[in-house]
């Protein structure tokens, strides 16, 4: 639990970049070696990529030119809805870097 109390609060984003830039690698098992049904690693995969083609779509949605739908909205419900979008944008490039090392 001690452990916990030093964690900081915040880190930057050159710090956060440098420990991952310095970060050893993990060793990453071959497909054929995994210890998971292949079937449903197969299903997750494909699950995956039909979330990437969704994100990328509603992405798409709410950076589109058409602000009409946005004029009756309050300032805080446009900021959330910008905050969603840059999640989204987040966990795409997370799932590329999945990706990249498991394709």
């Amino acid at each position: 639990m001690s452990e916990s109390n030093n964690l900081p609060q915040a880190i930057s984003h050159k710090k956060l970049s440098f420990l991952l830039s310095n970060a050893p690698k993990d060793k990453v098992r071959n497909f054929g070696e995994s210890d998971h049904n292949d079937e449903e690693y197969l299903l997750l995969i494909d699950e995956l990529n039909e979330w990437e083609s969704a994100t990328k779509l509603l992405l798409k949605k709410i950076s589109s030119k058409d602000k009409n739908l946005l004029n009756d909205k309050s300032s805080e419900s446009i900021m959330a809805l910008g905050a969603l979008e840059v999640h989204l944008n987040m966990a795409l490039q997370a799932f590329n870097a999945f990706k990249k090392d498991n394709f």
